[in-house]
């Protein structure tokens, strides 16, 4: 694990994140928490939002498939006030502006957040490549038994 932390060669290195990228087989131990012996901490609020953010975007497409998720969703709220704005137009008459008005909002924003989402995708695929993280990581290798190797004949070893 400690091999493949060390080849990240990113910007912005996060430890936590790195180890999740290699292994998923992570165990918790209970230790007591004591108060700080001396000083403070040197993490401000400034320094936490900015390693929530380096966090949030430096192992993830999640944020990049919420504007997708966004989009799908404005577009249906978009196609039911259309639905509701026609009705309305066919019962009562003239719908009134702002229904009609949010009606195109939603619906111009949705299929904008879709697009945007679809660009992020491929953003996202492509920042993951070059990020360098490995699609699987090989724990051990077993040899095969030198017994067993050599009782097979080339043809069995193919079948």
């Amino acid at each position: 694990m400690v091999r493949e932390v060390a080849r990240y060669r990113g910007p912005y290195p996060y430890i936590d994140g790195l180890i999740m990228q290699v292994t998923q087989r992570i165990d918790s131990i209970e230790v007591m928490h004591l108060a700080r012996a001396e000083g403070r901490s040197n993490y401000t609020v400034k320094r936490l939002i900015s390693l929530w953010s380096n966090l949030a975007t430096n192992f993830s497409v999640l944020p990049l498939r919420l504007a997708t998720f966004a989009g799908v969703a404005m577009g249906i709220l978009g196609l039911a006030a259309a639905v509701l704005v026609v009705l309305e137009a066919m019962i009562t008459g003239t719908p009134s502006g702002w229904a009609s008005s949010m009606t195109t909002t939603l619906l111009v924003a949705g299929v904008q957040f879709l697009i945007l989402g679809v660009l992020g995708e491929y953003v996202g695929r492509a920042f993951l490549s070059a990020n360098g993280k490995p699609q699987g990581v090989v724990r051990e290798m077993i040899a095969p038994k030198p017994d067993r190797a050599a009782a097979l004949s080339p043809q069995d070893a193919l079948q």
